[in-house]
C-alpha cells in the first residue's frame, strides 16, 4: 500500500515562504537539482510523491520573477526539499535557478499541492518519463519500492548528455530487486555504449510496450507533449483501461487524448 501523506498544519504557511539553496548539484548540460530548506531553521510540510512546490526569486529592483511550478523530485524528511529544474531557452527563472544561483541564495516557495499521486493497490506500477517528466516518476519510485509491489521505471531522453539521475537510478534498482528499470537513448552519441549507458536505441514503440509491459499494470506517465500523446495512444491500443492510465501535463489546455 502507498501511504499519501498530508500535510502537517503546523508547518504550513499561505503564500510564499522565504527559503535557502544550500546544495546544487548538476544533473546533466540542462538539469540542475537544488536543495532549500526553511531560512527560519523550521521543519517543511511533509508531501505525497508527484507533488510540486511553485517557486519565485527576487529581481535586482527587488520585485520577484513570476511563479513556475516545480516537482519534488526526492522523497526526503522535513528539514530539506529537491527540485530538478530543466534550463529552458525561453525560461526566465529557469535559467536563473540553473545558471545563476549560488549556495545561500534565498529563494521563494509555496506549500507542496497537486493531486498527480500515486493510488494504493498492489497491481504492479509502470512509471514512464520523458525527458525532465522523470521527476515526478522518481519521487514515485523511491515511494513505491517500499510496498513492495513490482515497479517498471522507463526513462526516454536523447543521450547520455541528457542522462540526469543516471547512478542514483541506477542505485535504486541494485537496492530494490522489485524495481525493473529501462532506459531509452532516442538519438544516442557516437560514445554512448549500448547496455552500459543506456538498454535501447530508439524511442517506446508499441511493440515492446505490448511484449514487455504488464497489461494488469497501472501507468503513469509525465514528459513533452509527443511523447505523452504516444504514450497515450499505445497504452489505449495495447488494452490499457483509461482508469488505469495517469499523467500530468506539463502545460494546462493540451488533450493527449486526440
Amino acid at each position: 500500500m502507498i501511504e499519501n501523506k498530508l500535510l502537517d498544519l503546523e508547518n504550513t504557511w499561505k503564500g510564499f515562504k522565504d527559503c535557502i539553496v544550500y546544495k546544487i548539484i548538476k544533473e546533466d548540460e540542462r538539469v540542475t537539482s537544488l536543495y532549500i530548506k526553511s531560512l527560519d531553521g523550521g521543519k517543511l510540510p511533509g508531501f505525497t510523491a508527484g507533488q510540486f512546490i511553485a517557486v519565485r526569486m527576487k529581481n535586482q529592483d527587488n520585485t520577484y520573477t513570476k511563479p513556475r511550478q516545480y516537482t519534488l523530485s526526492l522523497n526526503s524528511n522535513e528539514e530539506f526539499y529537491r527540485i530538478s529544474v530543466k534550463s529552458e531557452e525561453n525560461g526566465f527563472l529557469s535559467k536563473k535557478l540553473c545558471n545563476e544561483i549560488q549556495i545561500g541564495d534565498k529563494i521563494q516557495i509555496t506549500v507542496p499541492i497537486g493531486n498527480f499521486v500515486l493510488k494504493n493497490g498492489d497491481e504492479p506500477l509502470v512509471l514512464i518519463g520523458g525527458g525532465i517528466g522523470v521527476t515526478p516518476m522518481l519521487a514515485m519510485a523511491y515511494d513505491a519500492v517500499k510496498s513492495g509491489r513490482k515497479i517498471y521505471l522507463i526513462y526516454s531522453i536523447p543521450n547520455s548528455k541528457n542522462h540526469s539521475f543516471k547512478e542514483e537510478i541506477n542505485d535504486l534498482s541494485k537496492n530494490n530487486k522489485n524495481l525493473i528499470t529501462t532506459v531509452f537513448y532516442t538519438r544516442p552519441e557516437e560514445n554512448d555504449v549500448l547496455l552500459k549507458d543506456f538498454d535501447i536505441s530508439g524511442r517506446i514503440s508499441l511493440e515492446w510496450m505490448q511484449e514487455t509491459l504488464p497489461k494488469n499494470g497501472e501507468f503513469y506517465f509525465c514528459g513533452p507533449l509527443e511523447f505523452m500523446k504516444a504514450i497515450y495512444k499505445n497504452l489505449v491500443k495495447i488494452g490499457i483501461g483509461k482508469e488505469n492510465i495517469n499523467y500530468e501535463m506539463f502545460k494546462s489546455g493540451e488533450d493527449i487524448t486526440k
